[in-house]
């Protein structure tokens, strides 16, 4: 009996620890999508592999729709902040790097329409 509840007890921290590995953290979405600021203003042409990596991340964290709201306001707001940005850029900046993340990049999105 006392195996049992050991064996119960590391699954249950087991599965905490998952959760919190694959839950999404806005500090770190906006640290990996820096990279593709020159994008976004027009000084390249395509997204580097830096940007699409840190769009495939994003994209991985975010499985649930209060995630990709969380995701979506997050990613707004850290877009809004970028002088000149291209509104047509990055709305196109996932399909270019080959994901949906489940919303476009831009400042005028209302992440509460995502499902």
């Amino acid at each position: 009996m006392k195996n049992l509840r050991m064996i119960l007890m590391l699954l249950v921290l087991l599965l905490l620890t998952m959760e919190q590995v694959h839950g999404f953290d806005c500090e770190q979405a906006k640290t990996s999508v820096h990279s593709c600021t020159s994008f976004l203003v027009g000084d390249d042409a395509e997204p580097s592999t830096t940007c699409c990596d840190g769009i495939k991340l994003i994209k991985s964290s975010v499985t649930t729709v209060d995630e990709r709201r969380a995701a979506c306001e997050c990613i707004k707001n850290w877009a809004s902040n970028i002088p000149n940005i291209k509104e047509d850029l990055a709305i196109s900046l996932p399909k270019r790097c080959g994901v949906d993340i489940g919303f476009p990049i831009t400042p005028n999105m209302n992440c509460n329409d995502i499902p």
